[in-house]
């Protein structure tokens, strides 16, 4: 939303009505205003356990994949809010329906809910495409859900569906608003951590570690389809069958590669510090994956400097064929998230208390890029 900046009083906040309804505060109340000089500013209800951390940016810098993996890599509590569009955080005041924004809550960096502001992303939207629920029922309830009741309760009452198939809806309709947000790449995100409404979540078929790959494979057959049918400057239109491309050897470690890079190094140094056989036992647990996990390691082992060649790991994943493109990416990047894992359990339990603390708030930062 774009608007004029007014000073006026200390502690009051003017907001358009439409924004003030959509925080639940048509009436007006208290707001925390949660700011960070030139680059973010977010208003949330205020309350005794209102969030305090949180990090935001822009879309061009962090994917959303990257977004929701440091999320659920770090076991974070809280909703993650996307604004989708060229210029998300310049959209006209005056038509604040074509800002699109989807909102995802976790608890422990598992997905429990989603909203979206996405007409296809509504309930009567999907229940119509998975055919859970007939057209003629749907229009019928929708008419009836007009004053005020939501459709799904509508939905239950009137008998179209049952309380066990509304839920499956509900389920599928945060699936589909979550991976619908992998194929955005334009616009702004913010992650405020803090408690969730346990009376709205709901348990998805799939952990986040699943959604992260479907998502993935979602974004890389749209990225397919578009260079299929998108012709080239002076070119006609013509559809042709690409080929799978020839693996790659991988460039230099970038984005999130390299943070990983620098994150073994720093927890390697202090596990050397606290234990000398630490570069052994790194190694140790690299060997005794089971075959179906040990693929992404293949010739990758710690140095003794507590280096890891994660370009290797993502030259490994390419190589298999399995995954291609924004899919290995994402497929790398779990391994990798798996040897850190294990990396931090001997961070906690080789080291003291307080240190092994000061190291995981070190690796927070390092992965939200501040450190």
């Amino acid at each position: 939303m774009r608007a004029r900046l007014t000073v006026g009083r200390e502690g009051e906040v003017l907001v358009p009505p439409r924004e003030a309804e959509a925080l639940g505060l048509g009436g007006g109340g208290e707001v925390d205003l949660v700011s960070a000089r030139g680059a973010f500013a977010l208003l949330v209800p205020a309350r005794a356990d209102a969030p305090r951390a949180w990090f935001a940016g822009s879309l061009g810098a962090l994917t959303v994949p990257e977004v929701i993996q440091f999320v659920f890599t770090s076991l974070k509590t809280g909703v993650l809010l996307l604004a989708f569009g060229e210029d998300a955080s310049r959209a006209a005041p005056d038509a604040p329906d074509r800002l699109r924004r989807k909102s995802i809550y976790f608890r422990d960096g598992q997905v429990v809910f989603a909203s979206s502001s996405d007409p296809a992303d509504r309930l009567g939207a999907v229940l119509r495409r998975e055919g859970l629920v007939p057209d003629e029922e749907l229009e019928r309830c929708a008419r009836l859900a007009r004053g005020g009741r939501p459709l799904g309760q509508v939905l239950v009452d009137e008998g179209a569906l049952g309380a066990g198939q509304l839920y499956e809806g509900v389920t599928r309709q945060v699936r589909e608003i979550v991976l619908g947000a992998f194929v955005e790449t334009t616009g702004e995100f913010a992650f405020l951590e803090g408690p969730v409404d346990d009376a709205t979540a709901v348990k998805l078929p799939e952990r986040t570690r699943e959604l992260l790959l479907a998502g993935m494979k979602r974004l890389e057959e749209v990225e397919a389809a578009r260079a299929a049918t998108t012709p080239g400057p002076g070119e006609p239109e013509v559809t042709i069958e690409i080929a799978p491309p020839e693996p790659a050897a991988p460039a230099r470690a970038s984005g999130p590669f390299e943070t990983y890079r620098r994150i073994f190094l720093r927890v390697h140094a202090a596990l050397v510090a606290a234990t000398p056989d630490a570069t052994a036992r790194l190694n140790g647990y690299l060997e005794q994956l089971p075959e179906k996990r040990r693929a992404p390691f293949e010739g990758v082992r710690v140095a003794e400097d507590g280096g890891v060649d994660v370009g290797q790991v993502l030259g490994n994943v390419s190589a298999a064929g399995a995954f291609r493109g924004a899919a290995a990416r994402a497929r790398a990047l779990e391994a990798l998230d798996e040897l850190l894992a294990f990396a931090l359990f001997e961070a906690k339990s080789r080291l003291p208390r307080e240190r092994a603390e000061a190291l995981l708030r070190e690796v927070g930062r390092m992965q939200v890029g501040k450190g």
